[in-house]
């Protein structure tokens, strides 16, 4: 049944996607809350430099994937003097471009000048609408659109999980116990935007139809129920244990942290399989 989708390219794309929330995520993190990163500085640098890392590491190796893949696996081909370029001719080439420059950005300004910073994550975020499926549609430019809204509420919502985990430790209780309320309410606002462009953006996909036995639909309704638990964790973030910050902030603090460790697992399942549903067809059997 997934028999289409490739092993290799399907990880190499989530460890792409993670490096641009990691890079981005801590860059938006660092401008929604300006004060609060300056406490949590430290890992907000770390956070930066993995996800430039990832992304630094990974497009040069999946590059070199794509161009054996037009050659039919031909290194003589590949790199020869006639396709030696072919890959940045090519949208996944001119994307890898823009999401390398949009993280060395983020690495070198992200904390320090917020404008260049920010300019940074709109060409790591908007470096995924120069490729795959939404580029390739019939309306490739709606399709762009609702797809950068996804994407950056993704790297916005799920950047924001090690910093605040790293505030509960940095900040007073009182001061962490605030930013976590106030992280929690933006969400509240965002996060439906997120849920409902990634809606419209499959249906766009899959021309308005559902068919579960398409292996594309399939993973894409494994990563909803993820999602989902993410969702459930997260509201039991905000309406159980945020309270307990006020009401008993030694435990509160404790299972708050714990609580977030296991939204990051389950945002790196999100990952993986964001990385196997782009690298299916709409349609495939």
């Amino acid at each position: 049944m997934f028999a289409e989708v490739t092993i290799e390219t399907a990880a190499l794309r989530a460890l792409v996607y993670a490096g641009t929330i990691a890079a981005a995520g801590a860059c938006l993190f660092a401008t929604t809350y300006p004060a609060v990163s300056r406490s949590v500085a430290a890992v907000l640098r770390w956070q930066i430099l993995i996800g430039v890392l990832l992304v630094l590491c990974v497009e040069p190796f999946r590059l070199v994937l794509f161009q054996l893949a037009i050659s039919g696996g031909d290194a003589e081909l590949a790199f020869g003097p006639d396709m030696r370029w072919m890959a940045f001719q090519m949208p996944n080439g001119q994307a890898a471009v823009a999401r390398v420059a949009g993280v060395l950005l983020i690495v070198a300004f992200g904390l320090r000048v917020p404008l260049l910073g920010l300019f940074g994550c709109g060409l790591a975020i908007g470096s995924y609408a120069l490729e795959g499926h939404t580029a390739a549609t019939a309306q490739s430019g709606w399709a762009s659109m609702i797809l950068l809204v996804h994407l950056a509420v993704a790297h916005w919502w799920l950047g924001a999980l090690w910093p605040l985990a790293a505030s509960l430790r940095a900040l007073p209780t009182d001061d962490a116990a605030t930013t976590i309320e106030r992280f929690g309410q933006l969400a509240a606002l965002v996060v439906p935007l997120l849920l409902v462009a990634g809606g419209v953006l499959f249906a766009m996909l899959v021309s308005w139809r559902l068919q579960l036995s398409d292996p594309y639909q399939t993973l894409v309704a494994l990563k909803v129920l993820v999602v989902a638990a993410l969702l459930v964790r997260a509201a039991v973030n905000k309406f159980v244990l945020t309270p307990r910050l006020r009401t008993d902030p030694p435990r509160g603090a404790n299972a708050l942290r714990r609580s977030i460790a296991l939204e990051v697992v389950l945002a790196c399942f999100v990952l993986v399989l964001t990385g196997a549903i782009t690298s299916t067809s709409p349609g495939d059997y």
